[in-house]
């Protein structure tokens, strides 16, 4: 047999068997969903973690197996996410120089 027909063999059959879980997983949350009583709460990891994931997704497969909120509103979270990121990383860069440039102030200037 060829390499290339049992690579195709066990990439198929890998592929096969993650639709089964996703499959599953998909049902067994509905089931869940449908036991719960009103809204769910959500924490603001909860959002960030289904917000990065529905990105990766895409809208359309989103809107196929989002079931806690609308695509639009997952995507959104990943929105937030990222603008948060980003206010945080530049909060933290111009602090860093500041420290940076003080400690080395301090070395220059104490000894």
């Amino acid at each position: 047999m060829d390499w290339a027909r049992i690579l195709a063999y066990v990439t198929g059959t890998v592929e096969q068997e993650l639709l089964a879980r996703n499959e599953y997983l998909a049902a067994e949350n509905r089931i869940l969903k449908a036991q719960l009583q009103g809204r769910l709460k959500l924490s603001d990891a909860e959002r960030a973690l289904l917000g990065e994931i529905g990105h990766r997704l895409g809208r359309k497969a989103l809107a196929e197996v989002a079931t806690v909120a609308r695509p639009d509103t997952i995507l959104a979270w990943y929105r937030k996410l990222v603008a948060r990121k980003v206010t945080a990383q530049d909060v933290c860069l111009g602090r860093c120089v500041y420290h940076a440039m003080r400690r080395e102030f301090i070395r220059i200037c104490g000894s």
